[in-house]
């Protein structure tokens, strides 16, 4: 049986309308901060919020299929499935903000056809199977808006470069913010030393350019907030406690980066600075940001390689983030060779920023 999750926090009560009186000038004094502690579950587990009940929690978003993709696991309900939406594949992500904007379910594309065929090609792994052949007669070749005309002229390369060069998604929500986060071509000079010749400073050493391929950090941050799935982030850290029984003294548990001291010391001194500042009246948050690389083959016979750089977003619980079919990395960066890698990404981290 799995563990329960944790107890949602009670709405907030709503505030009494006081009569209007004379105002009485008052020094301003920084308050003192109001801990919160949520009741214990079933588990003797308590969370410990330092400066209040958080406005927002997704606990209400918890299920058990966040945190295992189990085929086992039981169905969520329709209204849990409308809150917590799965994760489309990328081309089909970007057809259903398209329809916001143009009522046609296939662009970018020509027609419906070519649409569907698109969205079996990327759905599709490597290695075709038995079942992916089903996929494509049931769902391409017999659905009832499939019409062979549509192929006249087709081009697989044509239609994949169409994918690339449409970059502009249209936004649901005309108050978000408008994102960039495509790909930068970017050149990366590294200074070369030469066996038997001194140079008193790097600026003198010959340049090695080399082309590196990029996408700008704040903008990633951006699109991974406007994402489905930044529901489910920890944007308050908390600290955990357990109370084996009653006559025993709490014990403290640590299980996600939001829960450790670093988090809640570091979200205390932003807490403070926002308070004193000019946007005092909304609330700060951490985004904990969570780089990592490693080599990549780009072929099955051969020895080229790549070093893609990876972002993943600590809000988000390890269970989750752990998951592939939740999608948690964002790719930002492409290196070439690994014995170029360290010194490459020393300059490609100014270019990002």
């Amino acid at each position: 049986m799995p563990p329960p999750p944790p107890l949602p926090l009670p709405d907030p009560e709503p505030e009494e309308e006081e009569e209007s009186t004379t105002p009485i000038m008052v020094e301003s004094a920084i308050e003192e901060p109001k801990i919160y502690r949520t009741d214990r579950d079933t588990y003797g587990i308590a969370r410990e919020y330092l400066y209040g009940k958080p406005s927002i929690t997704p606990d209400k978003y918890f299920s058990l299929s966040d945190v295992s993709d189990s085929p086992y696991n039981a169905v969520d309900s329709p209204d849990l499935q409308q809150s917590n939406p799965t994760f489309p594949s990328p081309i089909q992500k970007f057809c259903e903000a398209t329809t916001f904007v143009v009522q046609t379910i296939f662009s970018p594309f020509r027609n419906v056809s070519i649409y569907r065929l698109m969205t079996w090609f990327y759905n599709s792994s490597n290695t075709k199977s038995m079942s992916e052949l089903n996929t494509l007669v049931k769902e391409v070749i017999l659905a009832p808006d499939f019409q062979q005309e549509d192929f006249v002229g087709f081009s697989a390369q044509k239609e994949h470069a169409l994918m690339d060069s449409c970059q502009d998604l249209p936004h649901v929500d005309s108050s978000l913010p408008a994102l960039d986060d495509t790909w930068i071509e970017g050149m990366v000079e590294l200074s070369v030393p030469c066996d038997g010749v001194k140079h008193f400073s790097e600026a003198d050493a010959p340049k090695f350019s080399v082309k590196v391929y990029y996408r700008k950090l704040l903008d990633v941050i951006k699109a991974a907030l406007l994402e489905p799935e930044a529901e489910k982030f920890h944007t308050f850290p908390f600290k955990e406690s357990w109370q084996p029984s009653a006559n025993e003294p709490d014990e403290r548990i640590y299980s996600e980066i939001y829960t450790g001291d670093k988090w809640n010391d570091e979200y205390e001194k932003v807490h403070a600075t926002n308070e004193q500042g000019p946007h005092h009246a909304l609330e700060a948050l951490i985004i904990a940001l969570m780089i990592w690389s490693d080599s990549m083959s780009l072929a099955q016979f051969g020895n080229a390689q790549l070093w893609p750089i990876y972002l993943y977003i600590g809000n988000q619980s390890k269970y989750s983030r752990a998951k592939p079919s939740s999608f948690a990395a964002h790719h930002i960066a492409y290196m070439p060779k690994v014995n170029l890698g360290i010194a490459i990404s020393r300059r490609l981290y100014l270019l990002m920023l």
